[in-house]
């Protein structure tokens, strides 16, 4: 069923439980990540990242189990981080029409939570892994943001 553009401004407004998991598992692997792409760059020749020397899970009294955040803000944080990591002002301003592509692939399901529509789940899967990851890292700079 298609939505028409009220419909779809009004679901990215409108609040949802985003499920916070930070336990020390995610952080050893997250270590482990970080340890190869540092390895893989000296190969290259390449300096290594900046990262957090102490990485440690988030405390349940700072997020508890999940938090209310609205598509938008999640939007918002993936064009705001696309935007400031790339250069000039027509390559942002191009990053951010971009992704309003993400408007129709997001909304609220029946229970609340963010869930992805059919317009989300058809794109081809090349496509869709890019959509997916940089919509994990919007979810992480929001959550960030919000703590």
């Amino acid at each position: 069923m298609a939505r028409n553009a009220r419909q779809i401004l009004k679901e990215l407004s409108l609040q949802t439980n985003i499920h916070v998991r930070s336990t020390a598992d995610l952080v050893e692997h997250a270590g482990k990540a970080a340890t190869v792409i540092e390895a893989q760059r000296r190969e290259k020749g390449q300096e290594a990242g900046r990262r957090k020397p102490d990485l440690q899970p988030v405390a349940r009294t700072e997020c508890g189990r999940s938090i209310e955040l609205t598509p938008w803000q999640v939007l918002h944080a993936v064009a705001r981080g696309y935007s400031l990591a790339g250069q000039g002002m027509a390559r942002g301003l191009a990053e951010h029409w971009q992704s309003l592509k993400y408007c129709e692939a997001v909304h609220g399901d029946r229970a609340g939570a963010m869930e992805l529509t059919d317009k989300g789940r058809t794109p081809e899967r090349r496509y869709k892994a890019m959509q997916s990851q940089e919509l994990g890292v919007g979810f992480g700079l929001a959550v960030a943001e919000h703590m």
